[in-house]
């Protein structure tokens, strides 16, 4: 099981937070740094260690931006807001159980398990029709609290035509052209890296998508998409915590 710890500040554009899970033996036994300076194109951090049992040398790192000539901006809606779905015991549970790491598989199943009415309100994959508080990505290689669905129950505009689908969009493209940093097996890229590949690509590769969110959004800390907006500095538990209950909560 693999798991990423992240945050983002809200200063200006983005938030992405992000931690993950994924099948074979690596885990990430440390949170991120608290913090990641204010930026417009500010990201993940995290770091990434192998875990035990790993003989074969570790492949070269790719964590530059690449082309993103291919990609094609798709909006998944967010899942409605469901009120008392969960309670705040539960919100709180999820996180320690199936995000905190080091992830343990066995702790996130029986978690899920006994919460059978509120698990499926907080996670959801990449490929499903609508996603819920938290989204996994890569074959559950990360997870990204799901800022811009909140933002976009928040707007009240939950269209590919409105400003949480340009934040995703401006996310999602940062993310396609950094996704090289974990394409090889036995890699020894770590979040920081893949975080600080982000930032170049909203500067380079992706800056189309990123100077449209503030077209789009404005002020993303001022009016209703302040509610989805963690403090700067946040870890990835405070901003999932501020997003999930939203989605899920009392």
């Amino acid at each position: 099981m693999r798991a990423l710890a992240a945050l983002g500040s809200v200063a200006t554009a983005f938030v992405l937070c992000a931690c993950s899970g994924a099948d074979g033996g690596n885990i990430f036994p440390t949170p991120a740094p608290d913090a990641a300076p204010p930026s417009v194109d500010n990201g993940d951090a995290g770091d990434l260690v192998n875990g035990p049992g790993t003989q074969e040398a570790a492949a070269p790192v790719i964590c530059t931006p690449q082309s993103v000539a291919s990609f094609q901006a798709t909006w998944t809606p967010p899942e409605q807001w469901k009120q008392n779905v969960c309670s705040a015991a539960q919100v709180s549970g999820f996180y320690d159980a199936c995000l905190s790491p080091p992830i343990s598989v066995t702790n996130c199943q029986t978690f899920v398990q006994q919460n059978a009415a509120c698990a499926p309100c907080l996670q959801s994959q990449e490929t499903d029709a609508q996603a819920s508080a938290v989204v996994w990505h890569e074959q559950k290689q990360y997870w990204t609290v799901n800022v811009a669905g909140c933002i976009a129950r928040a707007t009240g505009d939950a269209t590919g035509a409105g400003c949480g689908a340009a934040y995703a969009a401006a996310i999602a493209c940062r993310q396609q052209s950094c996704n090289a940093c974990w394409a090889a097996q036995g890699t020894t890229t770590t979040f920081q890296q893949f975080s600080a590949c982000e930032q170049q690509a909203g500067q380079s590769t992706c800056s189309t998508y990123a100077q449209a969110v503030p077209g789009k959004c404005g002020d993303l800390t001022t009016g209703p998409p302040s509610a989805c907006m963690p403090p700067s500095g946040a870890t990835a538990k405070i901003a999932y915590m501020q997003v999930a209950p939203l989605f899920c909560g009392p």
